[in-house]
């Protein structure tokens, strides 16, 4: 009984995240738009809880250090998977990104199989199938072969392989607080986003002191202490504990309210192809919802 009451509360954290990530985006483009394209901006909502968190870096550090390689692994993948996030959404299609971003249950599987050495079941391989073929509706073009066709959309795939990676390390951070994981992913945000930033396409450093104002600093704070800390310390106090496929797939609620508000409030083009991709990519996510005892092992001589 004890441990499904806390595999419920864990999920519960996960869960509720999905607001917040599902509408990271709003603050991102609200600040983009204030500061004219300039980086100073969002870079700052970004870069904020990292300075936050900084005397909590400082006297955790003998701690953190301790630990080592992994700790590093999860605050790098945890931060390129959101900057990447964060970029697309910015540069391109805020559903399109999302969508193809949701390809995680895909690679949390083959990542943890890889990693983790955990075996695929028949449910899970169901789950490669539908979210490969949501990609391939979402991608195609006037070509067999499904790939991104802008900056943003690369962003947004190789967001969700980080993503991916990030779930799969923190399983090897079972035994860290989730405020030292928190403090040391804020400070590889404040790194990875400000490079990211930088790759072709990207925005001005530069940016007009009379752009800054009230509801500049508003949405700055916003950012990062409505967004990114909660959403951060949240999926880590679930992550921690519940097994990276099915983290990724209770994620899958922020596909609906990722793609819904992006319909909604921008006018990105959205239609037939984003639709029908979107159901296969949340039915691969659902997949963890079906019986299934069978492990596909190797034959092969093993």
């Amino acid at each position: 009984m004890h441990k499904t009451q806390i595999f419920d509360r864990h999920s519960k954290a996960i869960l509720a995240t999905t607001v917040l990530w599902g509408t990271f985006w709003i603050p991102l483009r609200e600040l983009d738009a204030l500061g004219q394209g300039s980086i100073f901006f969002t870079g700052t909502g970004m870069a904020l809880p990292m300075v936050l968190f900084l005397p909590w870096l400082i006297h955790r550090l003998p701690r953190i250090t301790a630990i080592g390689l992994p700790i590093w692994l999860l605050g790098f993948s945890f931060a390129a998977a959101g900057s990447l996030y964060a970029e697309g959404a910015l540069r391109g299609n805020v559903a399109r990104v999302i969508l193809l971003f949701y390809l995680t249950p895909v690679w949390s599987t083959l990542l943890a199989r890889w990693l983790l050495k955990e075996p695929i079941t028949s449910r899970r391989l169901l789950t490669l199938l539908l979210g490969l073929t949501g990609m391939y509706v979402i991608l195609r073009v006037e070509s067999w072969l499904p790939v991104p066709q802008s900056v943003a959309e690369w962003f947004g795939l190789i967001a969700g392989i980080c993503w991916g990676l990030a779930m799969v390390f923190t399983q090897r951070c079972k035994q860290v607080a989730v405020a030292d994981l928190t403090a040391v992913i804020m400070l590889c945000y404040s790194v990875v986003f400000l490079s990211i930033a930088l790759l072709p396409g990207g925005r001005a450093w530069t940016f007009d002191s009379s752009l800054l104002s009230g509801s500049a600093v508003l949405w700055i704070l916003a950012l990062a202490i409505i967004w990114n800390i909660p959403a951060t310390a949240l999926t880590l106090y679930g992550a921690v504990v519940i097994e990276p496929g099915k983290v990724a797939i209770l994620l899958m609620l922020e596909v609906i309210i990722g793609v819904g508000t992006a319909a909604w409030l921008t006018d990105d083009p959205f239609g037939g192809r984003e639709i029908a991709g979107g159901i296969l990519i949340i039915a691969a996510g659902l997949t963890e919802f079906f019986p299934s005892n069978t492990s596909v092992k190797k034959t092969h001589g093993k």
